[in-house]
């Protein structure tokens, strides 16, 4: 079993610039399923109990991504949002954690604010992830095994974020910012957006200084964007200020803080957080 201080598990035999962009085109093909649902006529739409909406896009998504990601790795397992498990998970095997539609209450609205998120746990660890844009057109990709440290958009290597402590900007999610009123907790410019995997992408790419989360959020809403907030040298970190590992065995997410770590370090003490580092 690997603790959470160790160092990434080897990819040994597998070529992960190949399942890069094997998954980056997987991104890309469940973006056009989701641009095909809402060229339609009509959707159909459903509700989860006690979750929410789910739409037909959100299931042709899905299906795209189970076709196209699980013939990259054999016997690699599978944990969805929108599908069962076709054989139970087994700690260590390389697992794709998937959410085929991030934001779903803001597709509905029409706001362009979701996402596709994907990310490859290989013995445990988060090793590679991607997120789509359906709207923007982009897929950003993050690796962080095999010692390697890297994050691109549309192919292009994005810029490792700067450990600089300077905090402007923070985003939080509409329900902070609508119902729980955050914004005025934080001393710094507060900004609203839908999905996890948006926001983690304005957080890799430095749009957003941090990425402030009340939670709960699940696995898979946070695995792709995670990868590639990580590929850029950021870190997900709990509001004490530890790192927070990721497991497809812990579906919960406590709350937590996005972006550069020292960015971040710097936000739980305006914030008045008791840090442990």
């Amino acid at each position: 079993m690997i603790t959470p201080d160790a160092p990434p598990p080897d990819l040994q035999p597998l070529d992960i610039d190949a399942l890069r962009d094997g998954l980056e085109v997987a991104v890309e093909a469940a973006c056009e399923a989701i641009r095909g649902v809402m060229a339609q006529a009509t959707m159909r739409v459903g509700h989860k109990p006690g979750e929410g909406p789910v739409t037909e896009a959100d299931y042709a998504a899905d299906d795209v991504l189970h076709e196209r990601l699980m013939p990259l790795i054999d016997g690699a397992r599978w944990l969805s949002e929108e599908s069962s498990e076709v054989a139970p998970l087994i700690r260590g095997e390389p697992t794709w954690v998937v959410d085929p539609l991030d934001g779903t209450r803001e597709f509905l609205r029409g706001l362009p604010e979701f996402g596709v998120s994907v990310g490859l746990f290989i013995r445990d660890r988060l090793v590679l992830g991607a997120i789509g844009l359906p709207m923007q057109r982009e897929v950003y990709s993050g690796l962080t095994g095999e010692g390697r440290q890297e994050a691109r958009k549309n192919g292009v290597p994005l810029p490792m974020l700067p450990q600089d402590g300077l905090v402007e900007r923070v985003v939080v999610s509409r329900h902070d910012y609508e119902r729980r009123r955050i914004q005025y907790q934080i001393p710094y410019q507060v900004y609203p957006l839908g999905s996890a995997a948006v926001k983690l992408v304005h957080a890799a790419t430095n749009d957003a200084d941090v990425y402030f989360s009340t939670g709960p959020r699940s696995v898979w809403d946070v695995a792709g964007g995670v990868a590639v907030l990580e590929g850029a040298g950021g870190a997900l970190l709990m509001l004490n200020g530890r790192p927070l590992r990721l497991t497809p065995q812990n579906i919960e997410i406590p709350p937590y803080v996005a972006g550069a770590s020292e960015d971040c370090l710097v936000l739980l003490r305006r914030l008045g957080a008791r840090l442990q580092v």
